[in-house]
């Protein structure tokens, strides 16, 4: 299990996982998270970081883990520690510190397809006499999780964190082996955000979304921290946009692209007296024209190429025979977005 890069204190394995998104949502048959790896965990404690000082700590939560449920409601967890700190004297600082999450995981059609977690807090070294004793107090929450993934998809992840305190990201392929995969984001103290894709392969996945304030000081400080990570999951070539557009009526996009063709199979409308109004059809991949159709027949299927690699926005132009000579010819577009495959 990786172990996280923070205090020695807190490293405790977290945890686990989710499936993958169906092309289209369907009630799940079998559960897509592991419900007893899948809660938030909630931490925190005061020290000496450096100096001579003694730390005691005075009162803190219980820190129970908070069972977050697939297709359940919002969780939510709370964490806290007051403390005290004495150089060989009376005390010298008052320490508290204080955070509070919460955690959602959802699944469509047998795979995940939202994972959710937030955390804010404040923490605040109150020195009564001048030391030069290096205090710490942090509260803070994970939210581990467990699942399997049953299509390869790609994991979008969006993140935030702001203030003093720590942030990580953490996913790793199991079983856990020597050098097995895994996808990590993290760092302390500073405001940072980021968008990410994490291509999965089918298997199984573990992991952790985590927040913390962190508050390590000499002197008088209060600081405060927020996390915020949002995740959904695609399947492969899957339909990301839904289709649109006045054009639909002459020609059909497809629900998912052929990954194994490298295409987006469009199809003609099937009604005859529909087709033949069709003068011909232009087919845009990501706003570049790669095919068009000028003899189009009804029912046609017309394979429009693209990269397996990149996720694509289809847009195909039908343009119609004019209803008499020399009047304009009439457009219409019909558009939609498709996952990547690889």
């Amino acid at each position: 299990m990786h172990l996280r890069p923070r205090h020695a204190s807190l490293v405790a394995a977290a945890a686990l996982a989710a499936s993958t998104l169906a092309m289209a949502p369907a009630a799940n048959a079998v559960p897509v998270f592991v419900d007893a790896d899948t809660h938030l965990q909630p931490y925190s404690g005061a020290y000496t970081y450096s100096g001579s000082c003694t730390t005691t700590e005075n009162s803190a939560s219980p820190n129970v883990d908070v069972p977050v449920v697939e297709n359940g409601p919002v969780a939510t967890s709370s964490s806290f520690v007051t403390a005290s700190s004495t150089d060989g004297g009376p005390v010298i600082a008052n320490l508290s510190a204080q955070s509070t999450a919460t955690g959602s995981v959802k699944s469509v059609g047998g795979n995940p397809s939202v994972l959710d977690f937030a955390l804010n807090g404040t923490s605040t070294n109150d020195f009564l006499a001048a030391s030069t004793c290096e205090l710490h107090a942090y509260a803070g929450s994970d939210l581990d999780f467990s699942f399997t993934v049953a299509q390869a998809g790609f994991l979008h992840l969006s993140f935030k964190s702001s203030g003093g305190g720590y942030s990580e990201v953490y996913i790793e392929k199991t079983p856990t082996v020597s050098d097995y995969p895994y996808y990590d984001h993290y760092g302390r103290g500073l405001k940072f955000s980021g968008d990410e894709t994490v291509y999965l392969p089918a298997g199984t996945y573990e992991g952790y979304f985590e927040g913390e304030v962190d508050n390590r000081s000499t002197a008088d400080e209060t600081v405060s921290a927020t996390t915020s990570v949002h995740a959904t999951f695609a399947v492969a070539g899957s339909q990301t946009e839904a289709v649109s557009g006045k054009g639909k009526k002459y020609t059909t996009l497809p629900a998912a692209r052929s990954c194994a063709t490298d295409s987006l199979d469009a199809t003609v409308t099937a009604k005859k007296k529909r087709a033949e109004k069709i003068k011909q059809i232009t087919y845009f991949v990501n706003d570049a024209k790669v095919k068009k159709v000028k003899k189009v027949k009804k029912g046609q299927v017309v394979k429009v190429p693209v990269a397996d690699d990149v996720a694509a926005d289809l847009t195909a132009e039908v343009t119609l025979f004019p209803k008499k000579k020399g009047k304009p010819a009439k457009t219409y577009e019909v558009s939609a977005s498709y996952e990547a495959c690889s």
